[in-house]
């Protein structure tokens, strides 16, 4: 009886002369049967079949807040230059203190902090709202943001706190801000 010489460390027997590289002499990978192997390779289903699998969460992200903020900006920005321009004063100046401020520079600065206002504010009403209802979608972050940003304006027009307040721009400020938030999250 002829003993076979071992090869390498696992104790495999030593390829026979003359064959390829990578081929070794021992016993070959046992045959499975093709249900066996469709059913691994299968993707898992959910325990319950019946209910759909849920979507992930909303994560809570600083850069969509912020790029929804500026979003909502921007375009508040343009509705107001949008309305000085048909007034037809867009480059004058405003007396502020002993400096005189041009329109524009003004107009930016309220678009911008009034759409941050609004994104903040919708933001913080939607994300949370919205993560305790399970909804993470588009229209339901749009809503949901309009909603907060409207409510804020109606409280701050029933307050007195500045007739400056237009419940239409207000309440696409907060949409826009909800949408793009929504837009720039990411899922959990």
């Amino acid at each position: 009886m002829v003993q076979q010489q071992t090869f390498g460390r696992r104790g495999r027997p030593a390829p026979p002369p003359g064959a390829p590289r990578g081929v070794s002499a021992g016993p070959s990978a046992p045959d499975l049967p093709p249900q066996l192997i469709a059913a691994l390779l299968r993707p898992q289903q959910p325990e319950n079949a019946a209910e759909p699998a849920k979507a992930g969460k909303i994560a809570w992200s600083l850069r969509a807040a912020v790029l929804a903020g500026l979003v909502a900006g921007l375009l508040n920005a343009a509705v107001r230059a949008t309305s000085i321009l048909d007034l037809g004063g867009l480059f004058d100046q405003v007396p502020l203190g002993e400096a005189k401020m041009p329109v524009a520079v003004m107009l930016v600065a309220a678009g911008l902090w009034g759409g941050a206002r609004a994104s903040a504010l919708a933001l913080l009403c939607a994300h949370s709202l919205l993560g305790r209802l399970g909804r993470t979608g588009y229209l339901a972050y749009a809503l949901c943001g309009a909603a907060a940003s409207l409510a804020y304006a109606l409280l701050a027009t029933a307050l007195g706190f500045g007739p400056d307040h237009s419940l239409i721009v207000d309440g696409l400020s907060g949409l826009a801000a909800g949408f793009f938030y929504r837009l720039f999250a990411a899922r959990q």
